[in-house]
Order: structure tokens, then sequence, then C-alpha cells
């Protein structure tokens, strides 16, 4: 074998060793845990690789763990100024709460025709998603308010015939 034949077959092994290791960090690179496109690989999942990191139905890779709950239809509850319960009085939707815009409801009476009405904010019905108890007043009518709780976890207070409905709270 003379020099020429070595260099070959030296260079040759030695092309193959840079490409293996450039193939390894480049997986490395753009695996699961990252997004296509961030850690220094092209993301596109299209190489002679690509079935090392197999998608369902060719979606991408989800960042995070998903969270669910279940949730119901949930009536709001009228306390008195002594403490104790009065009627029940709105019924909070899972499509209102999981919406999230602010919504406004009547209370269940009145004077002279005009009604109480209360309001649920994002951040109150946020709260409702994630399974909290909220309190909130009315609107002033004949010179009183009232105060009233909603709470998304006790039975009690479920719409009657409410189904379940499983709910989204995105990435845990």
């Amino acid at each position: 074998m003379d020099r020429r034949e070595v260099l070959k077959v030296f260079g040759l092994g030695a092309g193959v060793g840079i490409a293996a290791t450039l193939i390894i960090s480049c997986d490395a690179a753009t695996g699961p845990d990252l997004p296509p496109g961030e850690g220094g690989g092209d993301g596109d999942n299209t190489g002679a690789d690509a079935s090392a990191t197999p998608m369902a139905d060719g979606a991408a890779a989800d960042a995070c763990a998903r969270a669910f709950t279940t949730m119901h239809d949930t009536e709001a509850q009228a306390l008195y100024l002594d403490g104790s319960y009065g009627p029940l009085t709105g019924t909070i939707h899972v499509s209102d709460v999981v919406a999230g815009t602010a919504i406004t409801l009547d209370f269940w009476h009145g004077h002279g025709g005009q009604l109480h009405r209360f309001t649920l904010t994002p951040a109150m019905l946020d709260d409702l998603k994630k399974g909290k108890k909220v309190t909130v007043g009315t609107t002033m009518v004949d010179n009183h308010t009232h105060t009233l709780f909603i709470d998304p976890k006790d039975e009690r207070y479920r719409t009657p015939g409410a189904p379940d409905v499983m709910v989204d709270l995105g990435c845990a």
C-alpha cells in the first residue's frame, strides 16, 4: 500500500467520524425537548433521521404536559348579612368560564323593577377554572348591595342535570 492509499483510507475514516459527530450533535440539539429552529438544527424533521422523533399525525411536539379538569354548570349562592344562605342566584356556565370573558348576571331579586346584578371578571373566571371558590358583590339598588359566592367544586351548587365537561387548563 503506497502513501496515497493510506491517506485516502485515513481521510475517509476521519470524514466518517466527523460526519457522525455532527449528526449526533444536531439530533441532540433538535430533539423532542426543543422546538424546531432552536438549538442549531434546521428543525424540519425531514432528513434521514426524521423517524427518530415521530409525530402523531404530523403534529409538532407539544412543549408542555397539558392539564385537564372536570367542571359543570354551577349556581351562585347568595349570602345574607348574618352569614346564612339566601337563594341560589344565576347559573355560571362552563362555556363562560372557559371563554374567560367578563359576564354580568342578574341577582335573584330587585327593587321597583330594578335588579341587582353581579359581574364575574376574567380573573374570577380563571379562578373558577382552577377550582377556586369566588366571592363577588352585586350592584347597589335601593341603597344596598348583596354578597354571593360561586363554588365550582361543591356538588350542592351543581346546576340540576348539568353534565361534567372536560376542560383544558393548558400547560401544567
